[in-house]
């Protein structure tokens, strides 16, 4: 029996590849620097200042100290929506304005623009706010739509450019940029107390990418796809791999000629299962509940309201404690990267062990919490927790729904995702600090049930795609799906480099 040679063993990266993937992961650090800024930014004394005492919030006797966590009208009035507008506006951007620019000028553009905007957002919402409060909401709603236009993209654009071995990893950069924007924006604003300046750090990251972005290569699948022309698409894939690219292309024009016909899917598409064999619902429905449960297992909690959790907890400097935790959740978003392809690693499995190690220190925690243990035990399962979710949950929901769908569901489902994702988000941020005002050790138990049940979906619903091409994968989902078979090995690439070219010649 001959087994077809796919591109698991002859696509071989090069560094310009590497480099792209790189430079347009800034765009996940924009996100990462606002959810490391905020939660710092609202408590400097100039901020305070400027908004609470200068807007009319309260007076210099509820706008400072712990009277301003009493502070019902600054609370929820400003500070709550100052914090959940973004993650509306990504929401909004993602759905609303990204699928369009992705489908209509490509990976490329829809990140750039989202740069640009989000650069835009934070200016409004900083310098040019101008004391006034529907301003400085206005901006934060830019500032998200630019965010979700960009990250809506992202995991496309890695997906796409990436080869099938190592897809995994590189598009995990994009959890590890969130995290090094986090932490970077922790730090600055640990020293810098300029509230304007710590409000318009993702605007930097903004400018960034939308300079950039023009200069790198375009999605060969989507030059393939759009312009209907296999000599430009492999023109693009030259650019990125090493040696002879002609197998790798000849997979993506197979599956571009297959799908030529289909018109991209529309939202209500999504839902309309037209060809019951593809199993489209259900894998709609795996991608929108796994970024669900993204933000179920609670981190955005955790990461929002940091300083307040450890505060509570007995910390004397919340702010500098949530610097080295931003820290120590890095070094976990590295060792899930370097193992999300490897033979120990992969997306189900990670994931089954991160949920493994998350739900039982957020008991302790609480328990800790409740009965008035040291702080330290509290702050160390919270560590524990969010090592935890840097593992897997916070990179392997940015990579599975990319490499899911086909070319014409990609844009529809992609865009879905990132809106149920910020959506999640937003319901996160704006509940938690109920939840911490009804109980804290309370808030702990919620998040512990909710990460058995992430766990549970898990096990029943997501199947492993590490290392199957593109091309592939949604094969899976069907009755009976398996990982497709390749009977090369690394050897027989070695030797059979020079006939590669020949495995697959589009006929």
């Amino acid at each position: 029996m001959v087994k077809k040679l796919t591109s698991v063993k002859t696509a071989r990266p090069n560094c310009r590849m590497y480099t792209s993937i790189m430079l347009s992961m800034v765009g996940a650090m924009m996100f990462g620097l606002d959810q490391g800024n905020f939660g710092n930014v609202i408590t400097f004394q100039d901020f305070r200042e400027h908004w609470c005492v200068g807007a009319g919030y309260g007076t210099e006797a509820d706008c400072f100290g712990e009277a301003a966590e009493d502070n019902v009208k600054w609370q929820t009035g400003f500070i709550l929506w100052g914090g959940t507008l973004i993650t509306l506006g990504a929401a909004a951007g993602a759905l609303l304005v990204a699928p369009t620019l992705c489908n209509k000028a490509g990976r490329r553009p829809c990140i750039a623009i989202g740069g640009g905007t989000c650069f835009a957002g934070c200016l409004i919402a900083s310098y040019l706010s101008f004391q006034q409060v529907w301003i400085f909401y206005i901006g934060r709603v830019i500032t998200g739509a630019g965010v979700g236009i960009a990250c809506m993209a992202l995991p496309m654009y890695n997906a796409e450019m990436s080869t099938p071995t190592i897809r995994g990893a590189t598009g995990s950069m994009f959890q590890l940029n969130v995290a090094i924007g986090s932490l970077t924006a922790t730090l600055i604003t640990l020293f810098v107390k300029d509230w304007a300046f710590g409000m318009f750090l993702p605007g930097i990251a903004g400018a960034i990418l939308m300079v950039m972005m023009p200069f790198l290569p375009e999605s060969p699948r989507y030059i393939m796809t759009k312009k209907n022309s296999y000599d430009k698409g492999k023109a693009e894939l030259e650019k990125i791999r090493k040696g002879n690219v002609k197998v790798e292309a000849n997979e993506m024009w197979e599956e571009v000629q297959n799908e030529k016909d289909i018109v991209e899917l529309s939202f209500l598409e999504l839902f309309q299962e037209k060809k019951p064999e593809l199993k489209l619902r259900k894998r709609v429905f795996i991608a929108c509940m796994l970024v669900c449960c993204q933000q179920l297992t609670g981190v955005n909690a955790f990461l929002s309201y940091a300083g307040t959790i450890f505060s509570k907890a007995g910390m004397s400097n919340p702010i500098m404690v949530n610097t080295v935790f931003n820290g120590w959740m890095i070094i976990f978003c590295a060792i899930g990267l370097s193992v999300i392809d490897s033979r120990v690693g992969g997306r189900r499995c990670q994931l089954l062990v991160a949920t493994s190690i998350m739900g039982p220190p957020l008991v302790v925690g609480a328990t800790a919490l409740a009965a008035g243990w040291s702080s330290y035990i509290t702050v160390a399962c919270v560590m524990i927790y969010g090592g935890g979710f840097q593992f897997a949950w916070g990179m392997v929901p940015w990579v599975y729904p990319a490499e899911i769908f086909s070319m014409a569901e990609k844009e529809s489902a992609l865009a879905l995702c990132v809106f149920v994702n910020y959506m999640f988000n937003a319901f996160i941020v704006y509940f938690t600090p109920i939840w911490m005002g009804w109980s804290t050790p309370g808030t702990f138990y919620i998040f512990a049930g909710l990460n058995i049940f992430c766990g549970l979906f898990v096990f029943f619903f997501v199947k492993e795609t590490k290392g199957i091409p593109l091309e592939m994968v949604p094969a899976l989902f069907t009755r009976g799906g398996h990982a497709p078979c390749d009977a090369s090995t690394d050897e027989d690439m070695d030797e059979q480099d020079s006939d590669d070219s020949d495995a697959g010649d589009r006929g």
